[in-house]
């Protein structure tokens, strides 16, 4: 009996099949490599929006002690108020911070790169609200209540002569609020 058997011999390269399995493999460390890159983009963009939140605390906790001194600037800040001169409010401070020469000009929203826009309160979907700051004022409740605090936007007719505590939060970039500190201004 003779045994005619045929052995097959291994191809000398990668077959087709083995080709379209590694340029799969590299589609896919490409698509890894720009979804990454993407979220680092949007993680950073959310971090400055957070400095920019923090830098408006600095601020306001800072001038939140000076403030009722006779040489405060900015004057659209000062606390207090006399027979001749009436209370500054909200819109009077606002303005003079966002001022080329105010302290808090240079700060600007990542997602749009225009100076950071006050927003009544974070809504998730919104996209135009991504990098918005929220300031809220915190009205005390009477003692005993459930709740210590009953939270309102500072408005700019708000008048702001006297010490008040305020709350600041910003908008990430799904408009989700994010950590919300407390500052006596």
């Amino acid at each position: 009996m003779s045994s005619d058997t045929a052995v097959l011999q291994p191809s000398p390269g990668p077959t087709r099949t083995d080709k379209l399995f590694l340029g799969f493999l590299v589609l896919v460390l490409v698509s890894v490599v720009i979804v990454g890159r993407m979220a680092y983009t949007q993680g950073q963009k959310n971090e400055v929006t957070k400095k920019n939140a923090e830098a408006w605390v600095q601020w306001l906790a800072q001038a939140g002690a000076e403030r009722f001194n006779s040489e405060f600037e900015p004057q659209g800040c000062a606390g207090g108020k006399t027979a001749d001169k009436p209370g500054n409010t909200w819109a009077d401070c606002l303005s003079q911070l966002r001022e080329s020469d105010g302290p808090l000009a240079q700060l600007r929203n990542p997602f749009t790169l225009a100076p950071p826009v006050f927003a009544a309160k974070c809504e998730p979907g919104k996209k135009a609200l991504a990098g918005a700051l929220v300031i809220e004022k915190l009205t005390p409740m009477p003692p005993g209540s459930a709740v210590p605090f009953y939270a309102s936007q500072l408005g700019e007719p708000d008048p702001i002569d006297q010490k008040m505590q305020l709350r600041v939060s910003a908008c990430d970039e799904g408009a989700y609020a994010g950590r919300s500190t407390e500052v006596t201004f």
